[in-house]
């Protein structure tokens, strides 16, 4: 007996998809999408992390200013009395301001003997230049000296105090040493070797 077919069934190309089907294939949408959301925020993260070590080893290193000491004059006046002036230059290697205190610098003999002293007065170096500051002293020689060859060696010591302004909110204290060796000649009233550490 044969029934008649009122309605026959869809071809599956077109049949919808079922609730299962549409779930997974959403499903591995989504975890897609996450995927890469995730994989660009790490990158990201990265990307961040660098520029801000990057900034930080470059603009945040803090060092120690440079100190020395140049262009000596002596004047001797014959009585045991030397006048000293020089020209100190403070070379601040750091992307801030350095303020510093100021100082007093000695002029001592090879015997530790202090024979005359000079002030560094207090002021603030700019960013990555160099402060030149003149110094004045009065050397008194010791009457213990017994000096037949005319030259007197001497030990420059000076040794400043200071703060690098980040920002002008962080302080970092920094200290810059000055010690410079020289020999001064007596009979030319000249410096001579000239050495600064």
């Amino acid at each position: 007996m044969a029934t008649d077919q009122k309605y026959p069934l869809a071809p599956s190309n077109i049949m919808p998809r079922s609730d299962a089907e549409f779930a997974t294939n959403n499903f591995q949408s989504n975890n897609q999408r996450r995927k890469k959301k995730l994989r660009t925020t790490f990158l990201l993260t990265i990307f961040l992390t660098g520029i801000i070590l990057l900034f930080c080893f470059t603009f945040l290193r803090i060092k120690s200013p440079k100190i020395r000491i140049e262009n000596i004059r002596i004047t001797n006046d014959g009585d045991g009395r030397i006048n000293f002036s020089a020209q100190v230059f403070l070379r601040n290697r750091n992307f801030w301001r350095y303020g510093y205190d100021s100082t007093l610098g000695t002029i001592n003999t090879a015997e530790r003997t202090t024979i005359g002293q000079f002030v560094i007065p207090d002021g603030e170096v700019r960013r990555r230049s160099t402060k030149k500051v003149y110094v004045m002293a009065n050397i008194i020689l010791p009457s213990s000296l017994n000096n037949t060859s005319g030259i007197l060696p001497v030990i420059s010591k000076a040794k400043m105090r200071g703060k690098v302004k980040v920002f002008r909110v962080f302080r970092w204290k920094k200290t810059v040493d000055l010690s410079c060796t020289m020999s001064i000649n007596l009979t030319i009233s000249a410096i001579q070797d000239l050495d600064c550490q």
